[in-house]
């Protein structure tokens, strides 16, 4: 079904002055890869740019206007959330490029770009051979990049999303009842987030207990909880589209001394690698500090994960905190979460997650878990 074009709506105005930044540096890009245009499909980075929030979207940036694309369940919607950007058009439709080839708005193109990894190998192909004779053309993080730096408005609402995070813990260890299963914990701490205000959850709520707490990224199960169990808890808050990533854990009853002792290894490895970032260092660098410190004191082959990851609209971002990669470097103003740990087959894991923000002397905590292990 396609629809009518809807130029003049009026939509929320002001925005941040980052988001000019973005699209002068994606409209860079445009001019470099020697092209007219680029097509933008991914939901979180069409949010980046428009403050749209909807389930579908679609948006064409050119050197002298933007066409925003969605579909009539959202014609109220855009009038709230859109960034009022210049030389803005909207459009209402169900079907993006058919509307566009009979409103020939493609008549004076002739290369349109796509981020390419963000269309899979089918619909590539399908919309050439709508847009034809106009050639689409793969482009290689040509917006990602500029998404990294967070404007103001954005730390903000990342930072209320960890200071929610860390109530929501702290209420979690009030309710906390032994005989808990993993799963009655986890919808605990998706309940108490919600009622904090949380928009949902960023990422499915991990609980893992006693010997699964060995399962980096285990799901909860119908395990009781019971004295002389780890729990490790991994989690975040979504504030106006934002996330928070933290990981806590706690011992119940008490706390081993092999626990206590890596707890501690934890802390001091995510420390000491936080201490490193700075803007335009190699994320490597970052992961190794903490990776050697783990290594020297015998949990190397334990620790096999990264050592962390951008957050912003998606909890998963560049840049990556990996030994895995040489060419992440961490820009001024993103958000990271650090996040070293250690996975023992058979017997426990524990992993100590915190989120920073890079600014220009180097990282400032937005959240900070305890120096030593947690017993209830």
């Amino acid at each position: 079904m396609a629809k009518k074009s809807t130029k003049n709506l009026e939509i929320k105005k002001g925005y941040p002055e980052k988001i000019d930044q973005r699209l002068q540096q994606i409209r860079f890009r445009i001019e470099e890869e020697k092209v007219d245009g680029l097509f933008v499909n991914y939901l979180p980075h069409i949010r980046y740019l428009t403050n749209f929030s909807g389930s579908s979207a679609a948006l064409f940036i050119f050197q002298d206007e933007i066409w925003f694309f969605t579909d009539d369940r959202y014609e109220e919607q855009v009038q709230n959330e859109l960034y009022q950007l210049p030389n803005l058009q909207i459009h209402i439709t169900r079907d993006v490029w058919d509307y566009c080839v009979r409103m020939k708005l493609f008549k004076k193109m002739n290369i349109l770009a796509f981020e390419s990894e963000r269309l899979s190998y089918q619909d590539v192909m399908n919309i050439r051979n709508i847009i034809k004779p106009v050639k689409f053309k793969p482009a290689l993080g040509i917006v990602e990049p500029y998404t990294m730096p967070k404007s103001i408005e954005e730390l903000e609402n990342i930072k209320k999303a960890c200071e929610m995070s860390e109530k929501v813990f702290e209420q979690v260890l009030r309710n906390f009842k032994v005989g808990m299963t993993e799963k009655e914990l986890a919808a605990e701490v998706v309940y108490i987030a919600r009622r904090y205000g949380s928009e949902g959850e960023p990422f499915p709520t991990i609980v893992v207990s006693g010997k699964r707490s060995s399962l980096v990224h285990g799901s909860p199960s119908e395990k009781v909880i019971k004295q002389g169990d780890v729990v490790t808890i991994d989690f975040g808050c979504i504030v106006n589209g934002f996330c928070s990533d933290v990981t806590r854990v706690f011992a119940i009853g008490k706390a081993t001394k092999e626990q206590v002792k890596i707890y501690q290894l934890l802390n001091n490895a995510k420390e000491k690698a936080i201490e490193k970032i700075r803007p335009f260092v190699n994320g490597k660098i970052v992961d190794e500090t903490a990776r050697s410190l783990i290594a020297k004191a015998g949990y190397g082959d334990y620790f096999q994960h990264s050592l962390g990851h951008g957050i912003g609209i998606s909890i998963h971002e560049p840049p990556l905190i990996t030994f895995r990669k040489n060419d992440q470097i961490i820009p001024e103003n993103c958000v990271l979460a650090i996040e070293p740990g250690v996975y023992i087959p058979d017997k426990f894991g524990l992993r100590v997650e915190d989120n920073v923000y890079v600014n220009r002397d180097g990282a400032k905590y937005l959240t900070k878990a305890p120096n030593e292990i947690i017993v209830i």
